[in-house]
């Protein structure tokens, strides 16, 4: 998913109060259990931000517009 700063993703991300990458793995995450997600990060502190975007929960209202969003810029 490509705009981290597209406001779309940053709703989402308020909303949970989370950052645009977590939505985005969450969002990734959320597609099914057929989706593998491989964040990279040296740093401690993003590896537990990549981790914490594991427990966020998208609902379908999210789920939709993050999907029509991903559908726009693909």
């Amino acid at each position: 998913m490509r705009g981290a700063e597209a406001d779309e993703v940053l709703a989402v991300a308020r909303a949970h109060g989370a950052s645009a990458a977590q939505v985005r793995v969450a969002w990734a995450l959320h597609r099914g259990p057929h989706v593998l997600v491989i964040p990279g990060t040296g740093d401690r502190d993003h590896l537990a931000a990549n981790v914490a975007a594991g427990a966020l929960r998208l609902s379908e209202e999210e789920w939709d517009i993050l999907e029509a969003f991903h559908r726009r810029e693909a």
